[in-house]
Protein backbone atom coordinates (compact mmCIF):
# COMPACT_ATOMS: atom_id res chain seq x y z
CA UNK A 1 0.00 0.00 0.00
CA UNK A 2 2.93 2.38 -0.52
CA UNK A 3 0.93 4.18 -3.21
CA UNK A 4 -1.52 5.21 -0.49
CA UNK A 5 1.02 7.48 1.20
CA UNK A 6 0.08 11.11 1.63
CA UNK A 7 0.59 13.57 -1.18
CA UNK A 8 3.63 15.86 -0.97
CA UNK A 9 3.48 19.09 1.03
CA UNK A 10 1.04 17.58 3.51
CA UNK A 11 -1.83 17.52 1.03
CA UNK A 12 -3.87 14.99 2.96
CA UNK A 13 -6.77 17.17 4.06
CA UNK A 14 -9.55 18.51 1.85
CA UNK A 15 -8.02 20.00 -1.29
CA UNK A 16 -10.05 23.19 -1.56
CA UNK A 17 -8.47 24.24 -4.83
CA UNK A 18 -10.21 21.26 -6.44
CA UNK A 19 -13.51 22.77 -5.28
CA UNK A 20 -12.50 25.86 -7.22
CA UNK A 21 -12.06 23.79 -10.37
CA UNK A 22 -15.52 22.36 -9.77
CA UNK A 23 -16.83 25.90 -9.34
CA UNK A 24 -15.30 27.03 -12.63
CA UNK A 25 -16.88 24.01 -14.32
CA UNK A 26 -20.29 24.88 -12.83
CA UNK A 27 -19.84 28.45 -14.07
CA UNK A 28 -19.13 27.11 -17.57
CA UNK A 29 -22.40 25.15 -17.48
CA UNK A 30 -24.26 28.27 -16.37
CA UNK A 31 -22.76 30.39 -19.16
CA UNK A 32 -23.55 27.65 -21.67
CA UNK A 33 -27.21 27.54 -20.66
CA UNK A 34 -27.44 31.33 -20.52
CA UNK A 35 -26.38 31.40 -24.15
CA UNK A 36 -29.27 29.11 -25.06
CA UNK A 37 -31.45 32.23 -25.12
CA UNK A 38 -29.59 33.17 -28.29
CA UNK A 39 -26.09 34.40 -28.98
CA UNK A 40 -25.33 36.99 -31.69
CA UNK A 41 -23.82 35.12 -34.69
CA UNK A 42 -20.58 37.10 -34.50
CA UNK A 43 -20.18 36.26 -30.81
CA UNK A 44 -21.13 32.61 -31.40
CA UNK A 45 -18.36 32.26 -33.99
CA UNK A 46 -15.78 33.61 -31.57
CA UNK A 47 -16.97 31.42 -28.69
CA UNK A 48 -16.80 28.33 -30.90
CA UNK A 49 -13.04 28.80 -31.38
CA UNK A 50 -10.71 26.35 -29.60
CA UNK A 51 -9.71 27.35 -26.05
CA UNK A 52 -11.91 30.48 -26.15
CA UNK A 53 -14.96 28.23 -25.87
CA UNK A 54 -13.77 26.52 -22.65
CA UNK A 55 -15.49 28.95 -20.21
CA UNK A 56 -18.74 28.59 -22.21
CA UNK A 57 -18.73 24.86 -22.89
CA UNK A 58 -20.82 22.98 -20.37
CA UNK A 59 -20.38 19.53 -21.90
CA UNK A 60 -16.67 19.22 -21.20
CA UNK A 61 -17.27 20.74 -17.76
CA UNK A 62 -19.44 17.73 -16.89
CA UNK A 63 -16.50 15.44 -17.70
CA UNK A 64 -14.44 17.45 -15.22
CA UNK A 65 -17.20 16.96 -12.62
CA UNK A 66 -17.01 13.19 -13.05
CA UNK A 67 -13.21 12.97 -12.84
CA UNK A 68 -13.20 15.19 -9.75
CA UNK A 69 -15.91 13.08 -8.11
CA UNK A 70 -14.05 9.85 -8.76
CA UNK A 71 -10.86 11.40 -7.37
CA UNK A 72 -12.31 13.09 -4.30
CA UNK A 73 -14.61 10.23 -3.29
CA UNK A 74 -11.96 7.51 -3.57
CA UNK A 75 -8.94 9.44 -2.27
CA UNK A 76 -9.66 8.95 1.48
CA UNK A 77 -9.50 5.19 0.94
CA UNK A 78 -6.00 5.43 -0.56
CA UNK A 79 -4.37 8.35 1.25
CA UNK A 80 -3.74 8.57 5.01
CA UNK A 81 -4.55 11.78 6.86
CA UNK A 82 -1.82 13.19 9.13
CA UNK A 83 -0.60 9.82 10.34
CA UNK A 84 -4.07 8.34 10.78
CA UNK A 85 -5.08 5.08 9.13
CA UNK A 86 -6.54 5.09 5.66
CA UNK A 87 -10.33 5.33 5.89
CA UNK A 88 -12.17 2.01 5.83
CA UNK A 89 -14.95 1.59 3.31
CA UNK A 90 -18.28 1.15 5.09
CA UNK A 91 -20.99 0.95 2.41
CA UNK A 92 -24.11 2.07 4.36
CA UNK A 93 -22.55 5.34 5.49
CA UNK A 94 -20.88 5.90 2.11
CA UNK A 95 -24.21 5.67 0.30
CA UNK A 96 -25.97 7.69 3.00
CA UNK A 97 -23.53 10.58 2.53
CA UNK A 98 -24.02 10.42 -1.23
CA UNK A 99 -27.81 10.62 -0.93
CA UNK A 100 -27.79 13.49 1.57
CA UNK A 101 -25.12 15.32 -0.43
CA UNK A 102 -26.68 14.97 -3.88
CA UNK A 103 -30.35 14.02 -3.73
CA UNK A 104 -31.64 16.15 -0.85
CA UNK A 105 -30.32 19.49 -2.26
CA UNK A 106 -31.59 18.37 -5.67
CA UNK A 107 -35.06 17.80 -4.21
CA UNK A 108 -35.09 21.34 -2.81
CA UNK A 109 -33.99 22.77 -6.18
CA UNK A 110 -36.58 20.67 -7.98
CA UNK A 111 -39.44 21.83 -5.73
CA UNK A 112 -38.25 25.44 -6.02
CA UNK A 113 -38.17 25.06 -9.81
CA UNK A 114 -41.72 23.67 -9.80
CA UNK A 115 -42.82 26.70 -7.76
CA UNK A 116 -41.01 29.05 -10.15
CA UNK A 117 -42.61 27.36 -13.17
CA UNK A 118 -46.08 27.70 -11.67
CA UNK A 119 -45.86 31.33 -10.54
CA UNK A 120 -43.03 33.16 -12.34
CA UNK A 121 -42.52 31.50 -15.71
CA UNK A 122 -44.05 33.16 -18.78
CA UNK A 123 -43.15 33.84 -22.38
CA UNK A 124 -41.76 37.31 -22.94
CA UNK A 125 -41.57 39.15 -26.25
CA UNK A 126 -37.92 40.08 -26.80
CA UNK A 127 -35.64 41.48 -29.47
CA UNK A 128 -33.94 39.37 -30.67
CA UNK A 129 -36.60 36.68 -30.12
CA UNK A 130 -35.94 33.75 -27.81
CA UNK A 131 -34.62 30.55 -29.38
CA UNK A 132 -36.60 27.42 -30.30
CA UNK A 133 -34.83 25.64 -27.44
CA UNK A 134 -36.41 28.05 -24.98
CA UNK A 135 -39.84 27.51 -26.51
CA UNK A 136 -39.56 23.75 -25.96
CA UNK A 137 -38.39 23.90 -22.34
CA UNK A 138 -40.52 24.05 -19.15
CA UNK A 139 -43.78 23.90 -21.13
CA UNK A 140 -45.22 20.59 -19.88
CA UNK A 141 -47.30 20.56 -16.67
CA UNK A 142 -45.85 18.78 -13.66
CA UNK A 143 -47.81 15.57 -13.08
CA UNK A 144 -47.42 13.02 -10.30
CA UNK A 145 -45.90 10.51 -12.72
CA UNK A 146 -43.25 12.78 -14.22
CA UNK A 147 -42.52 14.11 -10.71
CA UNK A 148 -41.70 10.56 -9.58
CA UNK A 149 -39.72 9.86 -12.75
CA UNK A 150 -37.65 12.99 -12.24
CA UNK A 151 -37.02 12.05 -8.60
CA UNK A 152 -35.38 8.88 -9.94
CA UNK A 153 -33.64 10.75 -12.82
CA UNK A 154 -35.58 8.68 -15.37
CA UNK A 155 -37.25 11.57 -17.22
CA UNK A 156 -35.22 12.89 -20.15
CA UNK A 157 -37.76 14.90 -22.17
CA UNK A 158 -36.69 18.54 -22.28
CA UNK A 159 -40.28 19.77 -22.32
CA UNK A 160 -40.97 17.93 -19.05
CA UNK A 161 -37.72 18.25 -17.11
CA UNK A 162 -37.51 21.12 -14.65
CA UNK A 163 -33.75 20.60 -14.22
CA UNK A 164 -32.51 19.41 -17.65
CA UNK A 165 -28.93 19.41 -16.39
CA UNK A 166 -29.65 16.85 -13.67
CA UNK A 167 -29.02 13.89 -16.00
CA UNK A 168 -25.45 14.12 -14.72
CA UNK A 169 -26.65 13.70 -11.13
CA UNK A 170 -28.33 10.43 -12.08
CA UNK A 171 -25.03 9.29 -13.55
CA UNK A 172 -23.22 10.49 -10.42
CA UNK A 173 -25.45 8.47 -8.09
CA UNK A 174 -25.16 5.34 -10.23
CA UNK A 175 -21.38 5.78 -10.41
CA UNK A 176 -21.37 6.16 -6.62
CA UNK A 177 -22.93 2.70 -6.41
CA UNK A 178 -20.06 1.33 -8.51
CA UNK A 179 -17.29 3.39 -6.95
CA UNK A 180 -16.65 1.06 -3.97
CA UNK A 181 -16.05 -1.72 -6.50
CA UNK A 182 -13.54 0.47 -8.35
CA UNK A 183 -11.79 1.28 -5.06
CA UNK A 184 -11.62 -2.35 -3.94
CA UNK A 185 -10.20 -3.44 -7.31
CA UNK A 186 -7.48 -0.80 -7.00
CA UNK A 187 -6.64 -1.81 -3.44
CA UNK A 188 -6.46 -5.45 -4.57
CA UNK A 189 -4.36 -4.36 -7.59
CA UNK A 190 -6.85 -6.17 -9.85
CA UNK A 191 -6.29 -3.72 -12.68
CA UNK A 192 -7.10 -6.25 -15.40
CA UNK A 193 -10.51 -6.77 -13.84
CA UNK A 194 -10.96 -3.01 -13.53
CA UNK A 195 -10.06 -2.65 -17.21
CA UNK A 196 -12.52 -5.40 -18.17
CA UNK A 197 -15.30 -3.75 -16.16
CA UNK A 198 -14.53 -0.37 -17.76
CA UNK A 199 -14.55 -1.78 -21.30
CA UNK A 200 -17.81 -3.59 -20.55
CA UNK A 201 -19.45 -0.40 -19.33
CA UNK A 202 -18.14 1.50 -22.34
CA UNK A 203 -19.48 -1.00 -24.85
CA UNK A 204 -22.75 -2.11 -23.27
CA UNK A 205 -24.24 1.16 -22.01
CA UNK A 206 -24.87 4.47 -23.79
CA UNK A 207 -23.75 6.27 -20.60
CA UNK A 208 -20.73 3.96 -20.28
CA UNK A 209 -18.14 6.68 -21.00
CA UNK A 210 -19.24 8.63 -17.94
CA UNK A 211 -18.59 5.67 -15.63
CA UNK A 212 -15.19 5.15 -17.25
CA UNK A 213 -14.49 8.83 -16.56
CA UNK A 214 -15.15 8.09 -12.88
CA UNK A 215 -12.63 5.24 -13.10
CA UNK A 216 -10.05 7.75 -14.35
CA UNK A 217 -10.65 9.82 -11.23
CA UNK A 218 -10.24 6.74 -9.00
CA UNK A 219 -7.00 5.79 -10.74
CA UNK A 220 -5.71 9.34 -10.36
CA UNK A 221 -6.43 9.14 -6.62
CA UNK A 222 -4.62 5.79 -6.39
CA UNK A 223 -1.53 6.74 -8.40
CA UNK A 224 -1.65 10.43 -7.47
CA UNK A 225 1.00 10.41 -4.73
CA UNK A 226 3.65 8.88 -7.00
CA UNK A 227 2.67 10.98 -10.01
CA UNK A 228 2.75 14.21 -8.00
CA UNK A 229 6.09 13.24 -6.41
CA UNK A 230 7.48 12.70 -9.92
CA UNK A 231 6.08 15.90 -11.41
CA UNK A 232 6.59 18.33 -8.54
CA UNK A 233 10.39 18.80 -8.92
CA UNK A 234 10.18 19.12 -12.72
CA UNK A 235 10.92 22.51 -14.33
CA UNK A 236 8.07 24.98 -14.77
CA UNK A 237 8.15 24.50 -18.55
CA UNK A 238 7.40 20.80 -18.12
CA UNK A 239 4.34 21.60 -16.00
CA UNK A 240 3.19 24.27 -18.45
CA UNK A 241 3.57 21.80 -21.30
CA UNK A 242 1.60 19.14 -19.44
CA UNK A 243 -1.14 21.64 -18.59
CA UNK A 244 -1.32 22.75 -22.22
CA UNK A 245 -1.56 19.13 -23.36
CA UNK A 246 -4.36 18.62 -20.85
CA UNK A 247 -6.27 21.60 -22.26
CA UNK A 248 -5.80 20.31 -25.82
CA UNK A 249 -7.16 16.89 -24.87
CA UNK A 250 -9.95 18.56 -22.88
CA UNK A 251 -11.12 20.19 -26.11
CA UNK A 252 -11.40 16.86 -27.95
CA UNK A 253 -15.14 16.37 -27.44
CA UNK A 254 -15.92 19.91 -28.60
CA UNK A 255 -13.70 19.64 -31.67
CA UNK A 256 -14.91 16.16 -32.62
CA UNK A 257 -18.62 16.74 -32.07
CA UNK A 258 -19.27 20.44 -32.65
CA UNK A 259 -16.55 21.31 -35.18
CA UNK A 260 -15.89 18.09 -37.12
CA UNK A 261 -19.37 16.59 -36.51
CA UNK A 262 -18.05 13.03 -36.05
CA UNK A 263 -20.84 11.81 -33.76
CA UNK A 264 -20.00 8.15 -34.32
CA UNK A 265 -16.80 8.65 -32.31
CA UNK A 266 -18.43 10.36 -29.36
CA UNK A 267 -17.46 7.71 -26.79
CA UNK A 268 -13.81 8.00 -27.84
CA UNK A 269 -14.00 11.78 -27.65
CA UNK A 270 -15.31 11.57 -24.09
CA UNK A 271 -12.45 9.31 -23.04
CA UNK A 272 -9.82 11.62 -24.51
CA UNK A 273 -11.48 14.64 -22.90
CA UNK A 274 -11.38 12.79 -19.58
CA UNK A 275 -7.64 12.21 -20.03
CA UNK A 276 -7.32 15.96 -20.47
CA UNK A 277 -9.18 16.46 -17.17
CA UNK A 278 -6.76 14.07 -15.47
CA UNK A 279 -3.73 15.98 -16.75
CA UNK A 280 -5.23 19.33 -15.67
CA UNK A 281 -5.90 18.04 -12.15
CA UNK A 282 -2.50 16.33 -11.93
CA UNK A 283 -0.70 19.53 -12.94
CA UNK A 284 -2.72 21.44 -10.35
CA UNK A 285 -1.78 18.96 -7.62
CA UNK A 286 1.91 19.39 -8.51
CA UNK A 287 1.98 23.19 -8.95
CA UNK A 288 1.91 25.49 -5.94
CA UNK A 289 1.44 28.51 -8.24
CA UNK A 290 -1.77 27.11 -9.70
CA UNK A 291 -3.00 26.15 -6.24
CA UNK A 292 -2.34 29.66 -4.93
CA UNK A 293 -4.37 31.15 -7.79
CA UNK A 294 -7.23 28.76 -7.12
CA UNK A 295 -7.03 29.55 -3.40
CA UNK A 296 -8.03 33.19 -3.85
CA UNK A 297 -11.08 33.93 -1.70
CA UNK A 298 -13.53 34.61 -4.57
CA UNK A 299 -12.43 31.38 -6.28
CA UNK A 300 -12.90 29.33 -3.10
CA UNK A 301 -16.32 30.90 -2.60
CA UNK A 302 -17.36 29.91 -6.11
CA UNK A 303 -16.20 26.37 -5.42
CA UNK A 304 -18.12 26.26 -2.16
CA UNK A 305 -21.46 27.14 -3.76
CA UNK A 306 -20.80 25.33 -7.06
CA UNK A 307 -23.39 22.59 -6.52
CA UNK A 308 -26.11 25.14 -5.80
CA UNK A 309 -25.01 27.07 -8.90
CA UNK A 310 -25.40 23.88 -10.91
CA UNK A 311 -28.84 23.10 -9.45
CA UNK A 312 -30.51 26.52 -9.45
CA UNK A 313 -29.36 28.00 -12.73
CA UNK A 314 -32.44 27.02 -14.75
CA UNK A 315 -34.70 29.05 -12.49
CA UNK A 316 -32.65 32.09 -13.49
CA UNK A 317 -32.36 31.11 -17.16
CA UNK A 318 -36.09 30.45 -17.57
CA UNK A 319 -37.68 33.02 -15.26
CA UNK A 320 -35.23 35.90 -14.86
CA UNK A 321 -33.26 36.29 -18.09
CA UNK A 322 -36.20 36.59 -20.55
CA UNK A 323 -37.84 39.20 -18.29
CA UNK A 324 -34.47 41.00 -18.04
CA UNK A 325 -34.06 41.10 -21.84
CA UNK A 326 -37.65 42.35 -22.18
CA UNK A 327 -36.89 45.11 -19.68
CA UNK A 328 -33.69 46.10 -21.49
CA UNK A 329 -35.62 46.27 -24.78
CA UNK A 330 -38.13 48.52 -23.04
CA UNK A 331 -35.43 51.05 -22.11
CA UNK A 332 -34.10 51.11 -25.67
CA UNK A 333 -31.30 48.51 -25.52
CA UNK A 334 -31.57 46.21 -28.54
CA UNK A 335 -27.97 45.85 -29.67
CA UNK A 336 -27.39 42.04 -29.68
CA UNK A 337 -23.81 42.17 -28.42
CA UNK A 338 -24.63 44.58 -25.57
CA UNK A 339 -27.65 42.46 -24.66
CA UNK A 340 -25.44 39.37 -24.66
CA UNK A 341 -23.02 40.78 -22.09
CA UNK A 342 -25.76 42.29 -19.92
CA UNK A 343 -27.61 38.96 -19.98
CA UNK A 344 -24.52 37.04 -18.87
CA UNK A 345 -23.92 39.59 -16.12
CA UNK A 346 -27.47 39.16 -14.82
CA UNK A 347 -27.29 35.38 -15.13
CA UNK A 348 -24.11 35.09 -13.08
CA UNK A 349 -25.10 37.71 -10.49
CA UNK A 350 -28.58 36.37 -9.74
CA UNK A 351 -27.50 32.72 -9.77
CA UNK A 352 -24.61 33.43 -7.39
CA UNK A 353 -26.94 35.31 -5.04
CA UNK A 354 -29.58 32.59 -4.74
CA UNK A 355 -26.89 29.89 -4.66
CA UNK A 356 -25.27 31.58 -1.68
CA UNK A 357 -28.57 31.40 0.20
CA UNK A 358 -29.16 27.81 -0.92
CA UNK A 359 -25.71 26.72 0.24
CA UNK A 360 -26.19 28.25 3.69
CA UNK A 361 -29.80 27.20 4.24
CA UNK A 362 -30.04 23.88 2.35
CA UNK A 363 -26.80 22.43 1.07
CA UNK A 364 -24.65 22.86 4.19
CA UNK A 365 -27.33 21.46 6.54
CA UNK A 366 -27.68 18.44 4.22
CA UNK A 367 -23.92 17.88 4.36
CA UNK A 368 -23.94 18.13 8.16
CA UNK A 369 -26.90 15.76 8.35
CA UNK A 370 -25.07 13.17 6.26
CA UNK A 371 -21.97 13.44 8.42
CA UNK A 372 -23.91 13.18 11.68
CA UNK A 373 -25.97 10.18 10.58
CA UNK A 374 -22.99 8.35 9.06
CA UNK A 375 -20.89 8.95 12.20
CA UNK A 376 -23.69 7.64 14.41
CA UNK A 377 -24.31 4.56 12.24
CA UNK A 378 -20.63 3.73 11.85
CA UNK A 379 -19.96 4.12 15.58
CA UNK A 380 -22.86 1.77 16.31
CA UNK A 381 -21.54 -0.72 13.75
CA UNK A 382 -18.03 -0.67 15.27
CA UNK A 383 -19.43 -1.25 18.75
CA UNK A 384 -21.43 -4.25 17.56
CA UNK A 385 -18.49 -5.74 15.70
Amino acid sequence: MNSCAALPNGQTKRLEFLDTIRGLAALAVLLSHSGALGWPPSVARVLAMPFINIPFNGKEAVAMFFVLSGFVLSRPYFVSNEGQAVRKLYLPTFYLRRITRIWLPWLFAFCLSAFAQAFFFRKWVTTPPLTDWFDKTWHAPLTVMNFLRQCLFLEHRVSVQLLPQDWSLGVELKASVLLPLFVLLCVARSFRTLLAVSVGLLILFPTGPYYVIFVFGVLLAYYGPRLVAWLQPKPVLVKIGLLFLGLVLYETHHLGMDVLNHHEWEKCFWIITALGCVLIILTTLASQRIQNALHLAPMLFLGRISYSVYLLQFIVVMCVLPAWIHFLNGVGIQNPILLFFLTLLASVSVTMAISTLSYACVEKPCINLGRALSTKWQTKFLRQS
